[in-house]
């Protein structure tokens, strides 16, 4: 058997090592194949059939079984692929080529020489007068039937009443409606700039906050506790003067009053 390094990227598509051994009875097949239900299950049987006969074909072909164990893959996949996703026979064909072609030519690990082209062509003639000639019968075996019930409905039409739309004799007359469109969207236009404004008003409120803020963070807390002293003693010092001072114009006030009074 070819082998390959098991570091190098996979084939395009993997197929399943299918073990084959000589004399291979089609109960025993049918293990391999996970069909063992095949006398109560219609599609298991029709699959059974399907490999059971290109086991014979390979056996009759005198292929080694590591050449039937291929082919047993090859339409092992397609079949599978091809049903679960309802491939149509184009498609379904071209799928088995890209196996059959990966399967003949050695070109590792991309592809490996297990069948040489005689036995490629051969196996494709085969699958085109069995599985391929009879394609549509597959589908329809292997296809879930899909119902769809449809109903006719009598259309609801429905009419404007009679007080719908307003007269015409309300309406506007064309430059009257022009320039109430115009007063329209000059309103728009006047909300959108104020809108705007106060949304600039607002962004620049929160950038003036934010820088504070990252000002009064960035200076040490022995700064700011000597700036809030200095502070206090100002205000306090600013305090005692103006208290001096209304204190002497209180005195000055009182001695004009009582010069007034003596005269």
């Amino acid at each position: 058997m070819t082998q390959i390094d098991a570091s190098a990227p996979p084939r395009k598509v993997q197929l399943e090592d299918i073990p084959v051994k000589p004399g291979m009875t089609k109960e025993e097949l049918a293990v391999v194949f996970d069909v063992a239900d095949h006398p109560t299950n219609e599609r298991s049987a029709i699959a059974l059939d399907l490999y059971f006969n290109a086991l014979v074909y390979a056996n009759n072909q005198g292929l080694s079984l590591e050449k039937t164990s291929c082919l047993l893959g090859i339409f092992k996949a397609t079949h599978e692929k091809s049903m679960a996703e309802r491939m149509t026979i184009e498609k379904s064909f071209g799928f088995f080529k890209l196996l059959a072609l990966q399967s003949s030519v050695h070109r590792p690990p991309y592809s490996l020489g297990i069948l040489n082209f005689a036995e490629m062509k051969d196996m494709t003639e085969y699958a085109l007068s069995t599985y391929f000639r009879y394609y549509k019968l597959y589908q329809y075996a292997f296809t879930d039937l899909v119902r769809m019930d449809i109903r006719p409905a009598t259309p609801i039409l429905e009419t404007p009443g009679a007080n719908a739309f307003e007269s015409l004799g309300v309406a506007y007359p064309k430059e009257e409606w022009a320039e109430k469109q115009k007063e329209l969207a000059e309103k728009a236009a006047e909300a959108k700039a104020r809108a705007e404004e106060e949304a600039a008003a607002i962004e620049e409120a929160e950038r003036e906050a934010l820088l504070k803020a990252e000002y009064e963070a960035a200076i040490p807390s022995e700064v700011t506790t000597k700036v809030q002293e200095a502070l206090v003693a100002s205000m306090e010092a600013m305090r005692e003067q103006l208290e001096e001072k209304f204190a002497a114009q209180e005195e000055a006030l009182l001695a004009k009053i009582a010069a007034l009074e003596a005269k």
